[in-house]
């Protein structure tokens, strides 16, 4: 007596338990993709990069803004020094001083809210980048290169951690399936 497999074929596909998108966080042009369906991906890995030529318009804007910012405070700082010796002679009142020491305040206060919106740009310009939210295998990508895509716009469609087998089959072939 001898055991006899019963093999029978079944339709079945393979399926993720998680699946996570890579969404854009800019909108612009996808400039570049680095994935293709089945690649394989790392947590934090680019995915693509999303190109905004009005954020390079803006950050030479803010580039000289705040080169005629610091000229404009290099000429403040002249002015201060020539009340503080005039109110030293006694030449000029205290409130030409003051005035000088204020309009440096003001320069020094706005080269410093251009240098924090130059920041803002340049991080923005940095989410360009789009990365992988999880290690995992890219099953989709929705977009291709010179694609111009709006914010929250997926990118790629990664499977993430385990793999389920899903069998298709007839109910009265399920009891006798074994692992």
């Amino acid at each position: 007596m001898s055991q006899v497999d019963d093999l029978k074929a079944v339709f079945a596909t393979i399926e993720t338990a998680d699946v996570v998108n890579a969404r854009a966080r800019i909108g612009g042009t996808v400039t570049s993709l680095g994935v293709d369906e089945g690649t394989v991906v790392k947590e934090g890995q680019s995915i693509a990069v999303i190109g905004d030529p009005k954020l390079g318009l803006r950050m030479k804007a803010l580039a000289a803004r705040v080169q005629s910012m610091t000229a404009q405070r290099k000429l403040a700082k002249t002015a201060l020094e020539r009340a503080r010796k005039l109110k030293q002679s006694g030449t000029i009142a205290q409130k030409r001083l003051d005035e000088a020491e204020t309009a440096l305040d003001v320069i020094e206060r706005n080269l410093m809210a251009l240098k924090a919106e130059r920041a803002v740009v340049s991080q923005q310009r940095d989410e360009g980048i789009v990365k992988a939210p999880t290690a995992g295998r890219v099953t989709k990508v929705h977009v291709t290169g010179g694609t111009v895509i709006l914010p929250g716009e997926p990118v790629a469609t990664i499977a993430a951690k385990g793999y389920i087998l899903r069998l298709n089959l007839p109910e009265r072939h399920a009891r006798f399936i074994k692992a």
